[in-house]
């Protein structure tokens, strides 16, 4: 027996399922035309999302033209890429410009002597301390030629030096920026035998021929008179070997402050900054905001009150001189008096005044002991040999001049800058050792040369120079990257807390991070500390706990020198720029360069291997930042590890604006990439230049001609979707799926009017786009006639750009901006806009318009599903019930057979 399917009715034998189906198919038919409206308007919605997405990229093509810095835009071409390479902005200003490279940038790369080993001998048996610090701490320096002549620099150009033999050359120092520069330039000059030196505020020079035939001369060559701006145009009489060059070391009413005091400045608070008492008369003077010395003398003479006081320039030309009328003593007094070098007490009729200057390459020995100076006058020296010399040292105020006058005494002794460069060392010269090599006297103490020692020589250590002042600008710590605009925790010895904030952008010195710490009602005072190298916060009140300062969000803490807490109970802070790396007996080479590595410093340590025998291994270390920004000063602490700088550190140097460097403007920079020098250009320096390089900055036409190359390549690929979708072909009797349709009419028209549009707005020479080249070609396509439109940019530039850019608005009462007059580009750009309005241009209409009819048509498609559903469940009961009457008659129809059946038998 067959099986039997639930579609098929048991009874009746019918295919009920499939019946049912066949009687909704043609119920759903309405249903099947209101779905294929929907897919024909979704593949619509489709189309005019092509076609607003190409009409999008055209309104981005004209809104490049219409912006006028396309118009800016410029390219940088270098004469040679060599030396140097440069990209441009639109911001640039076309032009040819001249550099001539004389330096590139170098950072620092020191080594020290060779070790055996790198991991089996100690550096130290008895442990020490190795001292980093960045920042001007040398005892020496490279003084800028800029500073010399009262602030009036040096003339750069030739001289010509005769030396005694009777040769000449002319030397060129019109790259010269430095005092070092000039006296490189000399003393590496071929045809003449001279030595250039400095001594004080002095350039000299000294013959070594050895011959006497002719005087040691030096001239000037050309109108640029370098020798006399030097100090050096003079003839010398025939005997002399040396010539000593009129002062050009000295300060002027024009004398930046900021430079006094070995860069220190002077120090200037809230009120009066200088007081001058005479008996019953004072008055006072207010520093701040005096930005030139001769702005401080001027000040004190008009100051109100004065009567009796005339500052002026002294004799020297190195400080301040105060002529006293009042006839008897005067004090002068305040926070700026001893860094104006005018500190006193009961002065007389004349004070001279202090040295504010060093001399040439040197530092102030005022300067020393973190500005606390030194106190100088007798020095006795005993060398190795027993000789005893006493050498008056009253008369010197800078570093150089304490070596020179002890070189000059002929105590038997050598002095010079000790090894890290920031200290004093005196060499016995006798080779005897008979005697301690000694020193003492008045001056030996603040010198760190008062010492007994059964050596060949005295090393006074660090002397601490200052480096660190109230002035010192916070942009300029740790190698010129300044320190994290933030906020640090303080904690005092009460362990009261306070937030000082240091980024609210009026922070420009040291003295306004020690203001701002001062102002934070904490039991503490901050000042800049004893050595002249970072800020101190001392205890002010009776708690017994530990100063501490934190972090609170940033690095600020850490860049100042001030994270950590102080080291005992009740005591100071001291913050410093000076790094400390503390030795263990035990530490290899290889856990020095380690330790050196994890300190943080703007320094990277490394070992190199120089292939010698023996004891190959160095330890090199190298500025973590370029120029003299970067440069440090390592100390060894005694240790003798014989470091030697393989590379100074120098900056940039480059000579621009003219192709003679004489009369160039040097530029200085600590990186080899300029960004300052020509608005809107990156200058790249690969190598330095002999000769001139021009930098040419010109219009970059090309960018506009790309733009209206762009502009027709988007017009025409909107024209190709427009067609696509509005269109019928004959042969396949295909409709395109806007055929016919309002919107795309309206955007086909606005186009075409757009580009055939004359502008009445503009009194150029161009009002319409096919004066420049951009015109309707075959296919109602745009063509682009490239020499044409180049040919319009040569010829009326101007109203080439006001064709596409011109605009005049007005703003009505309510705010609402008006254009009243535009060139094609404006109006283009704006009918674009209203196209794709995404509120109410005509594409999203068109769009919402279509969105509405698919969620009507799919509204009525839910309708019908529900009434299809409806339909099948009722023949699905009408089936059903069909089925069990059937099966009621079919029992009925067996009962009866039954009983004919039984009535059958019964009669028989």
């Amino acid at each position: 027996m067959g099986t039997i399917t639930s579609g098929i009715g048991l009874i009746s034998g019918i295919n009920t399922a499939d019946l049912i189906d066949q009687l909704l198919a043609i119920e759903a038919r309405p249903k099947q035309l209101l779905q294929q409206r929907v897919s024909i308007l979704q593949s619509q919605n489709t189309a005019l999302a092509e076609i607003s997405a190409r009409t999008l990229s055209l309104g981005s093509a004209i809104s490049s033209l219409v912006d006028t810095s396309l118009y800016k835009s410029t390219t940088a071409s270098s004469g040679n890429k060599d030396i140097l390479t440069a990209s441009s902005s639109s911001s640039a200003t076309p032009g040819t410009y001249n550099f001539n490279v004389a330096r590139l940038v170098s950072s620092q790369q020191t080594v020290t002597r060779g070790f055996a080993d790198t991991a089996a001998t100690p550096v130290a048996s008895a442990g020490g301390a190795l001292t980093f610090e960045f920042g001007d701490a040398r005892l020496d320096s490279d003084t800028y030629l800029s500073q010399l002549n009262g602030s009036e620099g040096v003339s750069r150009g030739k001289i010509r030096i005769t030396d005694r033999s009777g040769n000449s050359a002319i030397v060129d120092l019109s790259k010269a920026v430095t005092v070092n520069d000039v006296l490189d330039t000399i003393n590496n000059a071929t045809g003449v035998n001279v030595i250039a030196g400095v001594d004080g505020d002095h350039f000299t020079l000294t013959d070594n021929t050895g011959a006497a035939v002719a005087a040691l001369k030096v001239e000037n060559v050309g109108s640029t008179g370098t020798a006399t701006s030097l100090g050096l145009a003079a003839d010398a009489d025939l005997d002399p070997a040396t010539v000593t060059g009129t002062q050009v070391n000295r300060v002027s009413a024009g004398t930046l402050v900021s430079t006094l005091n070995d860069n220190a400045g002077v120090a200037v608070t809230a009120g009066d900054d200088l007081t001058f008492t005479a008996g019953a008369a004072t008055f006072g003077i207010d520093l701040n905001g005096l930005a030139k010395l001769g702005d401080v003398i001027t000040a004190i003479n008009s100051a109100a009150g004065n009567t009796f006081i005339t500052a002026a320039i002294n004799d020297a030309g190195t400080g301040i001189k105060l002529t006293n009328s009042s006839g008897g003593g005067v004090d002068v007094t305040g926070a700026a008096a001893a860094d104006l070098g005018i500190a006193v007490t009961a002065g007389g009729a004349d004070v001279q005044g202090n040295r504010l200057v060093a001399a040439l390459n040197s530092r102030l020995i005022s300067s020393l002991n973190g500005g606390a100076g030194a106190a100088l006058g007798a020095l006795s020296i005993t060398n190795r040999a027993g000789v005893t010399t006493a050498v008056d040292l009253s008369s010197a105020g800078s570093v150089s001049q304490v070596i020179d006058l002890i070189n000059d005494s002929g105590a038997g002794v050598t002095a010079s800058l000790n090894n890290a460069g920031n200290g004093l060392l005196i060499s016995d010269d006798t080779g005897a050792a008979a005697s301690n090599l000694i020193i003492s006297g008045a001056a030996a103490a603040g010198l760190g040369l008062e010492q007994d020692v059964a050596a060949d020589s005295i090393n006074s250590g660090n002397l601490q120079l200052r480096y660190i002042s109230a002035g010192t600008r916070l942009d300029a710590l740790n190698g010129g990257s300044g320190i994290a605009r933030g906020e640090i925790r303080i904690t005092d010895a009460s362990g009261a807390t306070a937030l000082v904030d240091l980024s609210q952008g009026n922070e420009v010195a040291i003295s306004d991070v020690i203001n701002e710490i001062n102002s934070r009602g904490l039991q503490i005072n901050a000042r800049v500390n004893d050595n002249g190298d970072g800020i101190v916060i001392e205890n002010t009140g009776v708690g017994a706990g530990k100063i501490k300062v934190e972090e609170s969000g940033s690095t600020t803490a850490r860049d100042l020198g001030l994270l950590g807490e102080a080291e005992t109970d009740g005591g100071p802070l001291v913050g410093s720029f000076e790094k400390t790396i503390t030795l263990e007996a035990t530490d290899t080479l290889e856990q020095v360069r380690d330790k050196i590595n994890q300190a943080g410093l703007n320094a990277k340590a490394s070992i190199i291997n120089d292939g010698s025998q023996g004891s190959p291994y160095r330890l090199a270390l190298t500025a973590g930042k370029s120029g003299r920004a970067g440069a440090f000063v390592f100390d060894d602490g005694g240790l003798n590890m014989g470091a030697t700088n393989l590379v100074e550190a120098h900056d940039a140097v480059v000579f621009y604006g003219s192709a003679n460097a004489a009369n160039a403007i040097p530029i200085v920079s600590t990186s080899n990439t300029l960004t300052n020098v020509v608005p809107g250009v990156t200058i790249d320096l690969r190598n330095t230049s002999t000769t001139p390089v021009e930098l040419v900055i010109s219009r970059d036409d090309s960018a506009v001609t790309k733009g209206a190359e762009s502009l027709v390549t988007a017009f025409n690929s909107l024209i190709d979707t427009l067609n696509k979708h509005d269109a019928y072909d004959s042969e396949t009797k295909q409709r395109g799926l806007l055929l016919g349709d309002s919107t795309v009419a309206r955007v086909r028209s606005t186009l075409y009017s757009l580009v055939n549009a004359r502008s009445s707005d503009l009194t150029g020479r161009y009002n319409s786009l096919s004066q420049v080249g951009i015109t309707v070609g075959s296919g109602a396509k745009l063509q682009f006639n490239a020499e044409k439109f180049n040919q319009a940019l040569a010829t009326d530039r101007d109203a080439v750009v006001a064709l596409f850019s011109f605009k005049e608005t007005q703003t009505d009462d309510q705010g609402v901006v008006t254009t009243t007059a535009a060139g094609v580009g404006v109006r283009f750009n704006e009918a674009i806009k209203r196209l794709t309005d995404t509120t109410n241009g005509v594409l999203q209409t068109r769009t919402e318009s279509i969105n509405r009819e698919i969620q009507l048509d799919n509204d009525r498609i839910t309708r019908h599903d529900e009434q299809l559903a409806a339909k099948r469940l009722r023949l699905q009961t009408q089936f059903t019930a069909m089925e069990k009457v059937l099966s009621q008659l079919q029992s009925q129809s067996s009962a009866l057979t039954s009983l004919a059946n039984l009535a059958a038998s019964a009669g028989s």
